[in-house]
C-alpha cells in the first residue's frame, strides 16, 4: 500500500514537468476545477494529513486552505513532498503488527489505520487524474496558439 501511495502522488507531481510558470497556473475553466499547483500542493498536504498526522499523530506542516490559496512554486512542492514522502515511508514501515486494525477518531466517522491508508490512496490517484488532464488541455491549449 505504501508503494501506491507514493506512486499516485509522484504521478501528481510528473503532471508538472517541464512546464512553465504560466502552465502551472492555469485552470481549466470547469466549475471548481484547480491548477497544477494548486492540486500538486493539496495532494502532498491531504497525504501528510492522512499518514503523518492522522496515523502517526505528527503536527501538519500546512493547511488545507494554504493549499487551495495562491499559487506556489513547484521546486517548493517538490521539497515538500520529498519531505513528507520520508515521514510516510517511515510511518508505514514501521507500524507495529496489529496496528491496521485500529481505529481513528475523525470528524465524520472513525475509520481504521487501514482504511485511512485507502482512504490516502484513492485521493491522491483522484487527483493524479485530475493533474494529467490538466497537463493535457495546458498543453493542447499552447499547441492550438
Amino acid at each position: 500500500m505504501r508503494d501506491r501511495l507514493l506512486r499516485e502522488v509522484d504521478r501528481v507531481m510528473s503532471a508538472a514537468d517541464g512546464l512553465s510558470v504560466a502552465q502551472l497556473v492555469w485552470t481549466p475553466a470547469a466549475n471548481t476545477a484547480n491548477s497544477l499547483l494548486v492540486l500538486a500542493a493539496h495532494t502532498v498536504g491531504a497525504a501528510e494529513r492522512h499518514i503523518l498526522v492522522n496515523i502517526a499523530g505528527r503536527k501538519p506542516g500546512g493547511t488545507r486552505d494554504a493549499e487551495f490559496a495562491a499559487p506556489q512554486d513547484i521546486a517548493g512542492i517538490r521539497a515538500r513532498w520529498d519531505t513528507v514522502k520520508r515521514g510516510i515511508v517511515d510511518v508505514l514501515d514501521n507500524l507495529p503488527p496489529g496496528r491496521l486494525d485500529d481505529d481513528l477518531p475523525g470528524p465524520v466517522s472513525t475509520r481504521s489505520v487501514q482504511a485511512m491508508i485507502v482512504h490516502a490512496i484513492a485521493h491522491a490517484a483522484e487527483h493524479a487524474g485530475q493533474a494529467e488532464l490538466t497537463r493535457d488541455l495546458v498543453k493542447q491549449r499552447d499547441a492550438a496558439t
